[in-house]
């Protein structure tokens, strides 16, 4: 018990300086010994409490630095509803922006046709982009869709969004998608697009859209730099 009280008083310091700005996101931790002696604490509970504060995500550390105060990601991506990357952007304050990377019309792979139920010899239109906010790169967005759907002039057409271009083109609806969620270590390609550094992690959505009648309409991979953004969905209790 007195243990666990000892790592509470330091779990609490440290807590108490961030809160009070002493602390500032990025900052050192001070040292193992200036924290014991402040807190009258043993220094292998203060490395117990440091690393419990890691866990939490209140800290961060990088192989052998020292642990820093975590910087808050500015943009958090729901997960529960379909919200374009522009918003997610704006709404925190930040000008959205893009950069193409590649706008064609390409015949669809085996894995295209698999993914949007196409035939052989179909072609879709390939959109590749960053997602800027302030300049500064968020999201790498490769998008797909059947050539009948939207044709690369129809998309430069209307504004840079992609479900606004469909609707338009095609009369075509999104209704909702099915996300995959995968953690990739490094992409060489996409991590320096994103001017990612190569231990930082990207968040990988792979969805596929549907329009109300369940017909796959857009194939999309969105790679997200994980200092920058966070998830957030709600999720329910499954009735036993």
């Amino acid at each position: 018990m007195t243990n666990t009280n000892s790592i509470y008083r330091i779990k609490e310091w440290i807590l108490n300086a961030i809160d009070d700005g002493t602390l500032q996101p990025g900052d050192p931790v001070p040292s193992t010994l200036f924290i014991a002696r402040e807190v009258n604490a043993k220094t292998d509970d203060v490395y117990d409490a440091i690393d419990e504060l890691i866990t939490e995500q209140v800290l961060t550390q990088s192989f052998e630095a020292q642990a820093t105060v975590k910087e808050s990601q500015p943009f958090f991506y729901p997960l529960d509803k379909l919200l374009s990357i522009g918003k997610m952007i704006e709404k925190e304050g930040y000008q959205a922006g893009t950069i193409f990377m590649n706008l064609d019309q390409q015949p669809s792979t085996r894995f295209d046709r698999k993914a949007l139920n196409l035939k052989e010899g179909e072609f879709v239109t390939l959109i590749e982009r960053i997602r800027t906010a302030n300049g500064r790169p968020v999201v790498y967005c490769l998008d797909k869709v059947a050539t009948d759907y939207l044709t690369c002039a129809a998309f430069q057409a209307h504004d840079e969004s992609i479900l606004t271009a469909i609707k338009e083109n095609a009369d075509i609806t999104i209704a909702y998608s099915e996300t995959e969620i995968e953690s990739v270590s490094y992409e060489p390609r996409v991590s320096e697009a994103l001017e990612a550094a190569p231990n930082e992690a990207l968040m990988l959505l792979k969805q596929i859209h549907y329009d109300a009648d369940h017909r796959p309409i857009l194939f999309s991979f969105n790679y997200f730099k994980s200092e920058v953004v966070k998830f957030k969905t709600v999720r329910e209790t499954e009735p036993e």
